[in-house]
């Protein structure tokens, strides 16, 4: 949010784009296709977090992506609020439902990826079964922030617009 108020304030270019946007929302959009587009950055950060975590600096891949998950959301926030003030923030909550499942799983799941890729070489077979079985919950749990966001989040989102703008 502190990059978006030294680069961004009061920029017409912001405001145009979230113009877009909410309209887009009111509009209607394509649940299906917003589904399948977030299934799909869901199951590529997953996996490059996973892969990540049997490398030795894979913690610092996992710290990356966290942190680049958080700047976004951060930035999209502070754009909302800054754009429509108040209102704003109404809208930004919208997509709240996912981000309180979702960005505390990326944390945790960071964690564990940079535990493992620390700890890799004394993993036991045991060890290693629990992990992959730990990867097919997260990876579960990655899909159902997907439909998350595209059917509740958007939903919401949608209902805001009107309320926006």
């Amino acid at each position: 949010s502190l990059y978006y108020t030294y680069n961004f304030l009061k920029s017409a270019d912001i405001k145009n784009y979230l113009d877009g946007y909410t309209n887009s929302l009111r509009n209607g959009m394509d649940f299906t296709n917003i589904i399948k587009k977030s299934l799909k950055n869901n199951a590529i950060l997953f996996v490059i977090i996973a892969v990540a975590s049997f490398f030795k600096h894979g913690f610092l891949i996992s710290a990356f992506f966290l942190v680049r998950k958080g700047f976004i959301s951060a930035f999209t926030t502070s754009a909302m609020i800054d754009v429509y003030g108040f209102k704003g923030l109404t809208l930004a909550i919208g997509s709240v439902s996912e981000t309180l499942v979702f960005i505390p799983l990326l944390c945790f799941f960071s964690a564990i990826s940079a535990f493992v890729s620390k700890n890799r070489h004394t993993f036991e077979k045991r060890d290693k079964i629990i992990y992959i079985i730990f990867l097919m919950v997260v990876f579960t749990i990655f899909c159902g922030c997907a439909l998350l966001e595209g059917v509740t989040t958007t939903t919401f989102m949608k209902w805001l617009a009107f309320k926006v703008t």
